[in-house]
């Protein structure tokens, strides 16, 4: 299967989404996944980050948060990336943001540049925002319920852009998760938790709307593939 070509507009317009998918997913449910309870050393945990590298590839995840950066980050502007995990998705951005900062509960990978900062804490009670005005997100804030994220959205509002990629919410997902899942050999915990993901994300904008992006303060963008992506590129207005 070929990945649905997206396009970021060059200059973000009204607030919008762009509605690809067909099929309807729903109400959100927010629940514990596996892999946040595993020892990241465990076999378990290693065998299912394997199947997210599997996945960000077919999704083409890596090369989207380029894509976007190259277009609409500024040159010098530090980027944070929330929820980074082992440093999959930085390893391909060093090109595009040398600097790029990592905050997760775990620890500092060891390949993790010893010039880039890592914040091993709790998002939702970091304090250092204002030293970043790009934050940027992958398969994240589908982990919160709408009162987190609208707290998070409080703690973002000093950010000039928001850059997330997320599971889209929606039942031609699932379908396509369960048959791709058995084709590419994925762990139990990754059928556990791409199940519980899926019913976590998001539809259209729903995003910026749970961080209760003040319309009048930013502008966006909402984009959805075939195969289970919604994205959203978030703007703050000059």
């Amino acid at each position: 299967m070929a990945l649905m070509k997206t396009k970021i507009l060059p200059k973000l317009g009204i607030n919008q989404s762009r509605q690809n998918s067909a099929a309807g997913g729903g109400v959100r449910v927010v629940a514990p996944e596996s892999l946040d309870g595993l020892p990241p050393d465990s076999p378990e945990a290693r065998a299912s980050r394997r199947d997210l590298r599997v996945l960000n590839g077919l999704l083409g995840t890596n090369a989207w948060f380029g894509g976007v950066m190259r277009e609409r980050v500024r040159a010098g502007e530090a980027v944070l990336e929330i929820g980074a995990g082992t440093g999959e998705l930085a390893r391909h951005l060093r090109p595009v943001a040398p600097g790029l900062a990592g905050l997760d509960l775990l620890a500092r990978p060891g390949d993790w540049p010893a010039t880039a900062p890592w914040f091993q804490t709790d998002v939702l009670s970091f304090a250092d925002w204002d030293r970043f005005p790009v934050v940027i997100g992958n398969l994240f804030f589908h982990h919160f319920d709408p009162a987190q994220l609208a707290g998070l959205g409080a703690q973002l509002g000093g950010a000039r852009m928001i850059i997330a990629n997320e599971p889209l919410r929606t039942t031609l997902t699932a379908r396509l998760f369960s048959l791709v899942s058995p084709l590419m050999g994925a762990h139990p915990v990754t059928r556990h938790d791409g199940r519980i993901s899926i019913a976590a994300g998001f539809r259209h904008d729903e995003l910026a709307r749970l961080l209760q992006l003040d319309p009048e303060v930013w502008h966006w963008r909402a984009e959805e593939t075939w195969l289970g992506a919604n994205r959203l590129v978030a703007e703050r207005r000059s």
